[in-house]
This record gives C-alpha cells, structure tokens and sequence, in this order.
C-alpha cells in the first residue's frame, strides 16, 4: 500500500510537469509565430503607417482664419486683393500638403521598422521570461518527487511494526520460547509440559480425594 501511495504520488508529480511544460512550450510557439508575422504585408503596412504620418503632418497647418489672427494682416476690401490672397492661400496649402505626404511617404518606412522591432523585443523578452519559468519549474520537480516519496509513510511505518513483531514470533518459535522470549515450567529435558486437564467430577481421582 505504501509502494502504490509513493508510486501513485510521483506518477501524479510527472504528469503534473508535463502539463506545465507543454504550456510553456505551447506560449513561446505562439510568440514566435507572432513575432514572424509581423512582417507579413509589410506593403500594406507601409502604406498605412505613411498614411497616418500624412495625416499628422498636414494637419499641423493652420486654418485660413487663424494664419490670418496670427499674421495680424488687416483684410482687404478689394475684391480682387481677397481672391488672390485666396488662391495664394491655398496653393501655399497644397504645397504643404504635398510636403507633407511625401514627409509621410518617407519616413513610413522607417517608423514601420522601427515599430516592429520594438514589438519584436518585446516578444523576445517575452519569450526568455517563458524559459525562466520553465527552468524554474523544472527545478522543483526533484523537491515534488521527494514529497511523494514520502507518501503511505503511515502505512509503511505500520508495515515495520508487523515486519519486527513477525521476525520476533520467528525467532521465538525457532528457539521454543513464546512470542515475547520467555517459556513456561519445563522438565527436565528441557521440553515444556503438556498441561494435565482439570479431574471432572465423579472420577476416580475425585473419589479418592
């Protein structure tokens, strides 16, 4: 019963690591499947990041009311002086929006890279810290064992116990004494008496008496 306990416990220790184990493993793959595909469709990518830089750039620009506040420029009353300014206005628009998506266009590539190896640093801290607590799982294994090594104690101490009063009795028997080493009246050759039965009543010997 003890041996099964103990066996049973360490059984149960194993398969228990075992589980963990593929789990851990089972997070890394998944962090590095992901880490590989973050380079899937760079293109796409390129182009959207270059998208959201062309948006953050041109809306740096000041609207037509505000560049006016802050020239401080009186406004015309000619017609014509307001309509040229107009046009003047938005091709110095168009000219920064321009500027500005090509500042988008160019550095897409670079924030895009830039943003993936970060990302990918952090899959790769991620998946050392995953080894870590493999390697420290792993390391307690042996103190699991030990524990279930000790389990069915109880039944194993009480199966000493039997096992001691057992070679007792043996060795008892074999030098003709009782279980606990002493014998009753002996004859003289040394060989313990069978007892004689008690005289019933109406025997001879009580008629003698």
């Amino acid at each position: 019963m003890a041996a099964g306990q103990a066996a049973k416990a360490r059984s149960s220790a194993l398969a228990a690591e075992r589980t963990r184990q593929r789990q851990f493993d089972q997070e890394s793959d998944a962090l590095n499947l992901t880490a590989q595909n973050r380079y899937q469709n760079f293109e796409g990518q390129q182009e959207e990041t270059g998208q959201k830089l062309t948006d953050y750039f041109q809306a740096q620009a000041l609207p037509l009311d505000e560049a006016n506040a802050a020239a401080e420029l009186p406004r015309s009353a000619s017609t014509i002086t307001v309509n040229d300014e107009n046009q003047q206005r938005a091709n110095a628009r168009d000219f920064t929006n321009r500027q500005g998506a090509a500042l988008g266009n160019l550095r897409s590539f670079g924030d895009l890279l830039g943003g993936i190896g970060r990302d990918q640093a952090r899959d790769a801290m991620s998946i050392g810290q995953i080894g870590a607590f493999k390697r420290g799982s792993s390391s307690t294994l042996p103190y699991e064992l030990e524990a279930a090594n000790s389990k069915g104690a109880g039944a194993r101490l009480f199966g000493d116990i039997l096992g001691g009063f057992g070679s007792i009795g043996t060795t008892a028997g074999i030098s003709g004494g009782s279980l606990f080493g002493w014998g009753g009246p002996k004859d003289k050759a040394g060989a313990i008496p069978i007892p004689t039965p008690a005289p019933r009543l109406g025997s001879t010997y009580g008629k003698a008496r």
